[in-house]
């Protein structure tokens, strides 16, 4: 009876792990190529932005000046 349990289980740990590994490469590769690396860095770039738009000082400042929310672009 532990054989009957034991062969399908043992069956399972190895599809999900060969899923789990198949899953993990897939996720990690995604910037191996240059393009890939720049979009990650304005995704970040992107986030440290929001990020800093919304911390307790802008927002008193975007009060203070009515909402305006304009901002000059980068150079």
């Amino acid at each position: 009876m532990t054989e009957v349990l034991l062969v399908p289980g043992v069956l399972f740990v190895v599809i999900v792990f060969l899923i789990v590994k198949v899953m993990l490469r897939e996720r990690r590769s995604r910037t191996d190529n240059f393009d890939g690396q720049q979009i990650e860095r304005q995704h970040s770039a992107q986030a440290r932005d929001v990020r800093a738009a919304n911390s307790s000082i802008a927002v008193h400042n975007r009060f203070v000046d009515g909402g305006n929310d304009w901002r000059p672009g980068k150079r």
